[in-house]
């Protein structure tokens, strides 16, 4: 009785070791196909969020301008990791480039935030003896238009305690400024009169983000 018991033991056994190798076996070849399409797929995910890619503004920011003109021959010339391979770029469910007609592959996701500036022009209201306002929102530029009135020299713009504009003549047109997007801008007016509201319009721009899912997909 010990002989028939032992065989089927020794069945059993057989069966479970085929079926643990056979398992194993199939584990193995999905985690070796095609590697060098994922090293693709991650490298170009990285590159296209990280702060030196020319799709952003800053680590893991994208510009959402920028990727308005983004398109098939941009993706081959700003990021070569892709290679010759069919790639799609999906943001959120819009595909913003695409090369080939990627049907499997890798995906990569990331999330980002996408960063949209507008302009935004207003007449800050300006203090007789003591000429300044301040930006509602920080920005990286600003437009400034100053059109004193007769009997009035501006001299010097400051913002935030740094010359920006300086003219001992007289300070009178439109001139753009670059401003620290870090931090919240005041300007401020040195003029020999009085420079009353109106005498300054400014346009900046600042910056509106949303959440989104960057998905990239690599194809062999």
């Amino acid at each position: 009785m010990n002989l028939p018991a032992l065989a089927v033991a020794l069945l059993i056994l057989t069966m479970v070791t085929g079926l643990s190798v056979g398992i194993a076996d199939r584990a193995l070849i999905g985690a070796d196909r095609n590697p060098t399409t994922r090293r693709a797929a991650v490298a170009t995910s990285e590159r296209l969020v990280s702060a030196d890619s020319p799709l952003t503004v800053r680590s893991n920011v994208v510009n959402a301008t920028t990727l308005d003109g983004f398109n098939a021959s941009r993706l081959t010339a700003w990021f070569p990791v892709v290679g010759e391979r069919d790639v799609r770029i999906r943001l959120g469910g819009t595909v913003v480039a695409e090369r080939g007609s990627p049907t499997g592959g890798v995906t990569i996701r990331r999330i980002v935030l996408v960063e949209n500036r507008s302009a935004v022009t207003l007449t800050p209201p300006l203090s007789t003896s003591d000429p300044q306002f301040t930006l509602p929102r920080r920005t990286p530029n600003a437009t400034l238009a100053v059109h004193p009135p007769d009997g009035t020299t501006v001299s010097v713009v400051r913002a935030n305690g740094r010359v920006v504009l300086r003219n001992a003549s007289g300070i009178d047109g439109r001139f753009h400024v670059p401003l620290s997007r870090f931090e919240t801008t005041r300007f401020s007016f040195e003029a020999d009169g009085s420079l009353p509201t109106g005498s300054v319009n400014v346009t900046y721009y600042p910056a509106k983000t949303r959440k989104a899912v960057l998905a990239v997909t690599v194809d062999v």
